[in-house]
Order: C-alpha cells, then sequence, then structure tokens
C-alpha cells in the first residue's frame, strides 16, 4: 500500500514538474523565434519606406526590387551578395503570384525560409501602381533556431530525468513518516490480536466446560437452568465472534505487511482449486434454497499461495450465498484471455450497490445498511480478499446493475 502510494505521488509530481518544464522551453523557444521574426520583418518593413539607395539596416543585408504591376523590374539596389543568379527573377514571380491574390503588403520566403522578403505596393512619379521587395538572408537565424530546438530537446530529457530522480527522492522523505505509522499501526493491530486470542480461546473452552457441568448441579433446575443456558450461549456466540474478529485482523495485517511476496508463491493448479470449493459450497446453497451454477476452464494455473486462494474464493462465496436472493443461482466463472485468467462471481440482490457503496467496498469494517448486510460480520472479508489479490499481483473490481453484483478477478497466468 505504501509503495503504491510513493508510486503514485512520484508520478504525480513527476508529471506536473515536466508539463511545467516543457511549457516554459517551449515558452523561450518559441520567444526567441519570435523575437528574430520581428527584429527580421521590422528591419524590411523600414527598408521599403526609405529611399532605394541608402542603408537601411545594420543587422541584416538587405536588397531592394522596384517594379511594375506586371514583374517589370524599374529598378534594383542593396547588397546582392547572399543572393543567386535566378533569386531576384524567383522573388519577383513569388510576389507576383501573392499580389495576384488582392494583397497590398506582405511578408513571404523562400528556399525553405533562409530568403525572407517584404512587398508592398507603392506610387511611383508616373501614377502606375508599383510595388517594391525588400530581400534579406534569413539562412544565419534559421540555423541558430534548430540549433536552438536541439539544445532544447535535449535539456528536456535531461532534466526530465534529473526530475524523476529528485521526485522519487522527496516523496520518499515526505512519506517515511506515513510509512512508520502504518507500520506501527499493523505491528500494534498484530501484536493486540494475538494477545488477545489467547483469553478468548480459554473463555470459550470454559463456557463449554460450564455447559457440561452444570447438568451435574443438582440446585439448578427448570427456569433457572435455561436463564443460565441462554447467559452462557450469548457468552460463546460473542467470544466466538470476537475470536473470528482478531483472527480476521491478525491476517489482513500479516496480508498487508507481506514485503517478500513474489518469492513465496507456488504453482498453483486453480481450476481445480475452485472445483473442489464449489463442490463444497453447493450443500450449502441448496440448503438455504439456492444454487450454484460453476464454468472452470480446465487445466490453468497460477503462481500463488494454494491457500490464501481457497480463502478468496470462499469469502467471494460466502459473500453471495449471504446476499444472493432464493430461489436465484449465483455463476461463477473461469476463463482464460490471452495470458490473464478472469474469475467472475456474480449474484441476483435486492439493491443494487450505490456508487459510494462500490467505492468503499472494499475498505476496512464497511458495510451495508443493516437491513441488506444481514446484520453480521464485521465488513473485513472483502478487505482480506483484495489483499490477497493484491498479494498474488491481481485486480479486484465490482459491478452492480440490472439486479446483479458480480466481482471481477483477474490474475496472472503460471505459463
Amino acid at each position: 500500500m505504501i509503495e503504491q502510494l510513493q508510486k503514485k505521488l512520484t508520478l504525480l509530481l513527476s508529471s506536473v514538474s515536466i508539463f511545467l518544464l516543457l511549457f516554459l522551453l517551449v515558452f523561450l523557444f518559441f520567444f526567441n523565434r519570435n523575437s528574430l521574426y520581428r527584429t527580421m520583418r521590422n528591419a524590411l518593413s523600414s527598408a521599403v519606406t526609405k529611399p532605394m539607395d541608402r542603408s537601411t539596416s545594420d543587422s541584416y543585408p538587405i536588397y531592394q526590387i522596384f517594379m511594375k504591376e506586371n514583374g517589370e523590374i524599374l529598378e534594383h539596389s542593396g547588397e546582392d551578395f547572399f543572393l543567386e543568379s535566378d533569386t531576384e527573377e524567383k522573388a519577383v514571380q513569388d510576389a507576383l503570384s501573392r499580389i495576384k491574390e488582392g494583397k497590398e503588403s506582405f511578408y513571404g520566403s523562400m528556399q525553405g525560409g533562409k530568403l525572407q522578403y517584404y512587398c508592398k505596393k507603392d506610387a511611383p512619379p508616373d501614377g502606375k501602381t508599383a510595388y517594391r521587395i525588400a530581400l534579406t538572408d534569413f539562412s544565419k537565424e534559421i540555423g541558430n533556431i534548430r540549433q536552438l530546438s536541439i539544445v532544447l530537446f535535449i535539456l528536456f530529457f535531461a532534466l526530465s530525468f534529473v526530475i524523476i530522480v529528485l521526485s522519487r527522492f522527496f516523496v520518499r522523505k515526505t512519506v517515511a513518516p506515513v510509512k512508520d505509522a502504518m507500520l506501527s499501526q499493523r505491528q500494534f493491530i498484530s501484536d493486540a490480536s494475538h494477545e488477545l486470542k489467547t483469553p478468548l480461546t480459554v473463555i470459550i473452552n470454559n463456557v463449554g466446560n460450564l455447559q457440561k457441568k452444570i447438568e451435574n448441579v443438582p440446585a439448578l433446575q427448570g427456569e433457572d437452568v435455561e436463564n443460565i443456558r441462554e447467559n452462557i450461549r450469548g457468552i460463546e456466540e460473542m467470544g466466538g465472534r470476537m475470536k473470528h474478529l482478531t483472527e480476521s485482523l491478525l491476517d489482513l495485517s500479516r496480508l498487508e505487511s507481506w514485503q517478500d511476496r513474489g518469492s513465496q508463491l507456488e504453482n498453483v493448479a486453480l481450476s481445480t482449486l475452485i472445483e473442489h470449493e464449489c463442490m463444497y459450497f453447493e450443500p450449502l446453497f441448496f440448503e438455504k434454497g439456492k444454487s450454484l451454477d460453476y464454468t472452470v476452464e480446465k487445466g490453468l494455473h497460477t503462481l500463488g499461495d494454494e491457500n490464501k486462494l481457497k480463502e478468496l474464493l470462499s469469502i467471494l462465496l460466502e459473500n453471495a450465498l449471504k446476499y444472493s436472493l432464493p430461489p436465484t443461482a449465483t455463476v461463477l466463472s473461469l476463463k482464460k484471455k490471452r495470458n490473464i485468467l478472469l474469475l467472475s462471481v456474480s449474484n441476483a440482490v435486492e439493491k443494487e450497490l450505490s456508487k459510494e457503496e462500490k467505492e468503499n467496498l472494499f475498505k476496512r469494517f464497511f458495510r451495508r445498511d443493516e437491513a441488506h448486510s444481514g446484520g453480521d460480520g464485521y465488513g473485513l472479508g472483502l478487505s482480506i480478499a483484495k489483499e490477497i489479490v493484491l498479494m498474488h499481483k491481481g485486480t479486484i473490481k465490482v459491478e452492480s446493475e440490472k439486479g446483479q453484483i458480480c466481482f471481477h478477478v483477474a490474475l496472472s497466468e503460471k505459463l
């Protein structure tokens, strides 16, 4: 339980931290990228507002073209060292295709973004429509943007690894007091159960002896004998229930504190085990006017503890025996799906489980209202069942619909 809590907290803390890191790095990337584009575009837009023969930018080499609406070049000037022989013609053709779309001013790019230009409608002295194009070399900045993306990508994975390691460390430090408290609680429950078990056994045995000897007391006759017998039966019943409670608590404590579970598991013939348990429970269902139908796929094995698996099955069948409605049938099935063994136990109930009851059903001491709980038991059976399933690295869940309640258990197959 503590290990699961540590994993969940580590996952949560790591996920939130990595998400924030990703957001920060993406923000830095686009901030720098947009800053470069903004500076370049400001230089281009500023160039077309000044005379053709003037130096227009200290940061970018700018080459300008003054052309007619039909693409005829009237004038060109500026730094052209970054231009290839046909670049000027391609830039004019690219701009004309955009002009035909009805745009009067726009930014464009060529050669994969390495060449950027800005085109704006202009009016020459003769009054005819003309356009000015300002081009610049943006290849260096494109290279810088790519290098920045690679650096940030590597930085993301490096920092993510650091975040995961630190999250595990701090979660362990944070959970340590909780872990110590839970271990102390388990130890207390275990010790208390041990201490109570012995005197309860003595009380039950003494009550049995008292019942045998009371018949030999001449002074006790008639109504006095019946009253004493009734009191003794009450003591015996409560003592038995208290003994069952202490044994259940002790069993639950052992299951929860079982640290090295995997090394103590062995190959179990699950199909055979379930068939034997079902044959044992069939007469018990019959006595209460109910029935047990079971379908078990042959030859299925799992890695587990045979006694604990028997206890798991007994808990589920006893639960069905207790809550199912006569003369309905409880249906048990065991089948294989891929490498998973699926065990299900379903029975008809008077009242379906609510959402809150399904969430709390496997918690200690949880019981439904007295009208649907049978009025006895301590609400530990399903808690023990859950711990047995977790001990076998499996899952257990409950569904309740259409007047039925069904427990689903999934265990790994022993190959």
